[in-house]
């Protein structure tokens, strides 16, 4: 059986910006349907996934997944005729009532008619024939229980909104059917709440406040939460939200007409908070008090709101297992709570939890509801995107005179110059193997340094990434040296960069590089089972260094996505900071005159 996953509305996005031509850009991302992606299964097995984004360099586009999808079919060998189900994350279609006073807008964005005409305009109308819509809460558990490999437990999601909810809990039991029927993975909903009591809405909203870009810079609050004091305005959210424990509910009392006018940035919500708080400045990179403490407080609400509902659902199911998806659960501080409560065994949190993780999430589920059984062995494998052949390198490269490069080859010396490099305190990229799905770097598509480099995050932030400079860096550790220098559960969502850990105080000073304000780090262990290059190259830097352990930020330049193709890898390279990139075998040299010439350009993108 053959299933293509699709997420994102390819209407949404297109709709707001023709209705609202002069819509502020932080509030440009305030619609449905954003991150689509495509996803396809053969006979049960995960053989492709990637973001539209990354094609067409439109970050977080919703726009229908053309490239995606050919490239899914391309690298399952596959035509469209022989796709059996093509399976979309969003089903709208049996909440038509609930949209009755806004049909247009039903009519045009939200029902999966949209799609169908899509992939019928993009030349697919076979694919449009064999569409199915999937409930997205639905989508986005199985997101996270499928290749988690666990037999039974809890999966929790928490997004923005679904259809017409903002989260779901689901007990799920895998491998076994009570029937005695084919195994397959079974999801039975035990609570659900409404947008209204929103948590991704919740953070989204204070994001805005601070200045950032709703549903997109929620990750620029939570790096900014270590340096505030959550006292100041702790009673601000205390008030406005709560955890029933009768229902095993969050509640948020927003206020009549506080969600009103989405589309100009929530503006009754963001005064409300402003009446009880202070008035923000707009964000400069610095770190300004007020919203440092601001951003503590709502990190602080939304960890202990996220913690109670977790504990409770799983004491009151007895079960011990735990999944999470839905964008919410980016929030790497809170699943590191999360993975400390004590009824906590095992926990997996899906790499692409934002709705760009629906699209293999609906595809898992259609091939469930039509009797589909999965077999998961080992940890899940997130490189699922494109990959490059030396040759294509190779053209390139050859493309661009005065361009300075060798071949290797990506034998012993390729990964020993890379570590040697890493141990000079040099910045270097590497471009490997299949790029990764969803939106942490992995290694495969990475910028390294050594974690206790001469100013290495300064170095980083200003003259590489160009972005604020409060912004923390993770580190890649072996799992060899994991446990010698952090304090972790070992849980897989560790392999993710989606739990933070406790860096152990005997190894601040050789981490200087990645140690955050609250002396935790963003971690990824990395083992040599899913990512061997990797593995090596750390087990190479630890020879150099003594620790196997470097700063690992995506190969990217701020709004840009994370790089994919070989072209714009040696084109960002060219134009940042950077020593070498290490590219399937290939070594490219810096121009330190050229990265000196466009480095000021470089930092107002």
């Amino acid at each position: 059986m053959i299933v293509l996953g699709l997420s994102g509305l390819p209407n949404s996005q297109r709709r707001l910006h023709e209705t609202r031509p002069d819509i502020d850009p932080l509030d440009a991302r305030i619609c449905q349907g954003l991150d689509s992606a495509a996803a396809i299964l053969v006979d049960g097995t995960l053989v492709a996934a990637a973001s539209e984004e990354r094609f067409d360099g439109d970050k977080g586009t919703g726009a229908l997944p053309r490239n995606a999808i050919r490239y899914c079919l391309d690298e399952a060998g596959v035509r469209p005729e022989d796709v059996d189900v093509v399976a979309h994350g969003f089903d709208y279609d049996r909440h038509k009532r609930a949209f009755v006073l806004s049909r247009e807008y039903f009519d045009e964005v939200l029902t999966s008619q949209t799609v169908r005409d899509g992939l019928t305009e993009a030349g697919w109308p076979v694919l449009a024939e064999r569409l199915r819509p999937v409930e997205h809460h639905r989508a986005h558990a199985l997101s996270a229980v499928v290749p988690s490999g666990f037999s039974r437990g809890l999966a929790v999601v928490s997004d923005g909104m679904g259809e017409v909810d903002s989260l779901s809990i689901y007990r799920f039991v895998q491998g076994e059917r009570s029937d005695g029927g084919e195994p397959r993975s079974e999801l039975e909903k035990l609570h659900s709440q409404p947008i209204a009591a929103s948590l991704g809405i919740l953070y989204s909203i204070g994001t805005r406040f601070l200045g950032f870009q709703f549903n997109n810079d929620e990750y620029k609050v939570m790096g900014l939460a270590p340096y505030g004091d959550p006292e100041r305005f702790r009673e601000v959210f205390r008030k406005l939200t709560r955890f029933d424990a009768d229902r095993g509910s969050v509640v948020i009392d927003w206020p009549t007409g506080a969600l009103a006018d989405a589309e100009d940035g929530y503006p009754n919500a963001r005064a409300l908070l402003e009446e009880q708080t202070f008035t923000p400045k707009p964000p400069d990179g610095s770190i300004q008090r007020d919203e440092a403490d601001f951003a503590a407080a709502m990190q602080e609400c939304l960890t202990e709101l996220l913690v109670a509902l977790v504990g409770h659902w799983l004491e009151k199911t007895g079960e011990t297992s735990l999944c999470l998806a839905g964008g919410t659960f980016l929030n790497c501080k809170s699943n590191q709570s999360i993975a400390d409560l004590p009824g906590v065994e095992r926990m997996f949190v899906q790499p692409a939890s934002g709705d760009d993780g629906t699209a293999p999430g609906a595809a898992w589920a259609a091939a469930a509801e039509d009797g589909q059984s999965f077999t998961v062995s080992g940890p899940f494998d997130p490189y699922l995107g494109p990959r490059y052949s030396r040759e294509e390198i190779r053209a390139v490269l050859e493309a661009r005179p005065g361009l300075r490069w060798r071949e290797v080859g990506t034998g012993e010396e390729y990964l020993a110059a890379a570590a040697e490099d890493i141990a000079a305190d040099r910045i270097i990229a590497v471009f490997h193997g299949r790029m990764e799905f969803g939106p942490r770097a992995l290694g495969n598509r990475s910028i390294l340094a050594r974690p206790d480099g001469d100013h290495i995050k300064d170095r980083i932030n200003s003259a590489v990434k160009f972005r604020e400079a409060f912004r923390p860096f993770a580190p890649a550790v072996h799992v060899d040296d994991r446990d010698r220098l952090f304090v972790t559960r070992g849980f897989d969502a560790d392999q993710y960069m989606l739990c933070t850990a406790a860096v152990r105080p005997e190894a601040k000073a050789m981490l200087s590089g990645i140690v955050h304000e609250d002396d935790s780090a963003r971690i990824q262990t990395v083992t040599p089972e899913l990512n061997a290059t990797f593995a090596t190259l750390l087990d190479q830097v630890r020879e150099r260094t003594g620790t196997g352990c470097v700063v690992n930020t995506s190969f990217n330049v701020k709004g840009q996505p994370l790089i994919m193709d070989p072209a714009t890898a040696v084109d960002t390279f060219s134009r940042i900071a950077l020593d070498r990139l290490y590219i399937e075998g290939f070594v490219v040299e810096g121009d330190a005159a050229q990265q000196s010439s466009t480095r000021s350009e470089g930092s107002t993108s």
